[in-house]
Parts: C-alpha cells; structure tokens; sequence
C-alpha cells in the first residue's frame, strides 16, 4: 500500500520537473471524448516555473488539428526503471513565438523538422495542467523492489510508494 500524499503549488511543479527530467517522453492524447481518442509520444521540451508543459510541434499536425476543436489534452509518463509514473490533465494550445522555439529548440528536434528551427510552421503546444496524479517511490527502486517481494510473500504488505493527486 503506498502512503497518500497531495502536492500542491510550488511544490507541486518542483517534483513535475524533477519526474520529467528523468523521463522526457511521453504519451499525450488529443480528442479525448472520441473512441478511440488520437495518441502519440511526445517529448517535452520544458516544465516551465508555472508547471506548464512545453513542447516543439508543427501547425498543421494532427494535434493541432484536434485542438481546436477540443482543447482538453492527457498527458502520461512512465519510467518503470525509476519507478515514477504522472498522469496529467490540461488544456492545450498552440503559441506561435518564433523566439521562444528558438529557446526550446534542440537537435533531435530535426528529425522531426527537417528544416530546423526557422520553419515557418513552427510552434509550441502549451499544455497548461488542471489536474494530475503521481505514483513513484521514495525508497529507491531496489528496495522497493524487495518490498515488494517481501509484501508478495506475505510478509509485509507497505511497498514504500507515494502517490497522490498533483496540482500546480
């Protein structure tokens, strides 16, 4: 069983950007009330101080698209390895702030966007959190790990994990 914790404001954004820095991608999900709704991985340039997810995108892509007619956006992460996981619920839009790509640019964005960072149809998608629920542990992965072994065997039934809802 893991203890409850809610992290609010500032507190809140700090472990949103620590759980990011170990794992940059993501899955996110546009058009969420249709069946099935339109899911892609994503890498998250940046959580900003205001707990805002930042990502590279272009105009025309099918996010885009789905956003405005719906702006609602799920984000999911996983690393298993860290055992951390954030599901996060916002509200997406796209900016277009040439300087501001410029900051958030990287390399392996190129793959994506041939014609790098001065494309014409470069944006940000803003995804501003109205809500969000963490998992991760506060033991390290390998003894939770073995509590969890220990729990599977009948001995002890506390998996050293924490997990709570997360607002920013």
């Amino acid at each position: 069983m893991s203890e409850q914790q809610q992290l609010n404001g500032a507190g809140a954004v700090q472990h949103l950007q620590e759980i990011v820095d170990h794992q940059r991608a993501c899955m996110m999900i546009t058009a969420p009330k249709q069946d099935p709704p339109h899911s892609r991985p994503m890498a998250v340039a940046e959580v900003d101080d205001e707990g805002n997810f930042w990502f590279i995108t272009l105009v025309h892509s099918d996010k885009c698209v789905d956003l405005k007619q719906d702006p609602h956006v799920h984000l999911h992460f996983a690393n298993p390895k860290a055992q951390e996981y954030l599901s996060i619920y916002g509200r997406g839009e796209v900016v277009n702030d040439p300087a501001r790509v410029k900051e958030l640019w990287n390399p392996i964005a190129r793959a994506w966007v041939p014609d790098g960072v001065d494309n014409p149809d470069l944006r940000l998608l803003k995804v501003v959190p109205e809500d969000g629920y963490y998992w991760d542990t506060k033991d390290g992965t390998l003894i939770a790990a073995v509590k969890i072994m220990v729990a599977a065997l009948g001995v002890g039934t506390k998996d050293g994990g924490i997990e709570g809802k997360i607002r920013v």
